[in-house]
């Protein structure tokens, strides 16, 4: 195995712990199950043979986007950016004249709006499609794991710095954030999340000699490794054999595409992320929220705090009492996110700093956009949804 799907498979496993896939609530990332990898929330959707092929986890209001019927209009080639001239100090870097992104481009660069993110979902599931057919042109069965265009959309919904954002004040008042409930599920059903799904079964069924067939016409043999540089994230290597790498090629055009779209994606997004984070504006409102929380007895200096502090301790020994002091905690802040204008205000930071950007940086936001538009004609030519 290369060190790409190396990597993509150990993001799987943390996202499918991370995400549970039981579509209650939304996504819930257990701060000592996270590894903090930026890329986790975009690999989780990464599926190869040993992988655990959980997607992630929907809103409890999100199978209404499944309805998502306008595929076709989700992610087009998108108009080029237009210069900017005598600006300084933009994402990226470069000290050169800034590039006004365009809307659609933003969008990718914020991860905040759901086209890509569901058009990443249904290029995975025709990578999935064209394994399968690949597979089955040799004799081979191949179980495909399809994801859910509503799950996807979810991830549209996630703040920089505040974990379960998107958790309204009904589902507080019920349930917290959704620690509780999970931790005595959790306990009930021990070793539920690491079982494997059908595809992973039948390759344990398989007898050796049938193993030793199996396997190479997935993954290849002797393939040459195919060396991508991906800007912000340094050089990664792919195999370039086996159904895999066909499907890839096909569905995002060739190989160093996909790693693009993953990891290229991941990258441009802790670029914007790391400039949120260091305006003056980004500490400021952490700080407004966290003084409305400690004058109603919560003391914690970020949302990332209380997340890391209250979540394992509730998760981990879910009592009545937790249960409790979760849902109050979860409550007071929501409305102190909404007293200071907590998520408004990092939105628009993001914005802000995706706006402009150095010439370089745009020009990789555009390359994705056009991956991804692409890879969703391909999907569309196989009739792949979501």
């Amino acid at each position: 195995m290369n060190t790409a799907d190396k990597r993509l498979r150990a993001a799987a496993r943390d996202a499918a712990r991370m995400f549970p896939t039981d579509g209650e609530l939304p996504p819930l990332h257990l701060p000592e199950l996270a590894n903090g990898h930026p890329g986790a929330r975009v690999r989780a959707a990464i599926n190869g043979i040993g992988r655990a092929r959980a997607w992630l986890s929907p809103l409890a209001a999100a199978a209404a986007v499944a309805a998502i019927a306008a595929v076709a209009a989700l992610v087009g080639p998108g108009a080029q950016p237009s210069p900017r001239s005598g600006s300084s100090g933009v994402l990226g870097g470069g000290g050169g004249p800034g590039v006004k992104l365009t809307r659609e481009q933003i969008g990718v660069l914020t991860a905040t709006s759901k086209r890509p993110w569901v058009t990443y979902a249904l290029a995975e599931n025709a990578t999935q499609t064209v394994i399968e057919r690949c597979m089955r042109a040799q004799g081979l069965v191949y179980y495909p794991f399809f994801q859910r265009t509503a799950d996807a959309a979810t991830m549209a919904t996630e703040v920089p710095g505040v974990p379960g954002a998107a958790i309204g004040l009904a589902a507080r008042q019920a349930d917290g954030y959704g620690f509780y409930s999970k931790g005595v599920r959790h306990a009930r059903h021990l070793g539920a999340q690491s079982r494997p799904d059908k595809e992973d079964k039948y390759i344990a069924s398989l007898p050796a000699k049938a193993k030793q067939r199996y396997l190479p016409a997935f993954w290849g043999s002797h393939d040459p490794m195919v060396t991508v540089k991906i800007p912000g994230e340094g050089t990664e290597q792919i195999g370039s054999g086996g159904c895999l790498a066909a499907a890839r090629r096909q569905v995002y055009g060739s190989l160093a595409n996909f790693l693009f779209a993953v990891s290229g994606w991941t990258g441009i997004q802790g670029q914007l992320n790391r400039a949120v984070h260091a305006d003056p504006a980004f500490p400021a409102v952490i700080a407004k929220w966290s003084t409305c929380m400690a004058a109603h007895g919560y003391n914690y200096p970020g949302p990332d705090n209380l997340w890391n502090r209250l979540g394992p301790r509730t998760y981990e020994k879910p009592t009545p009492a937790r249960h409790a002091l979760e849902i109050r905690t979860a409550v007071q802040d929501y409305k102190c996110s909404q007293a200071v204008r907590l998520i408004p205000t990092i939105r628009t930071l993001q914005t802000k700093h995706a706006r402009y950007v150095s010439n370089a940086l745009a020009r990789n936001v555009d390359r994705i956009v056009h991956i991804f538009a692409h890879a969703l004609r391909v999907a569309r030519r196989l009739h792949v949804t979501g």
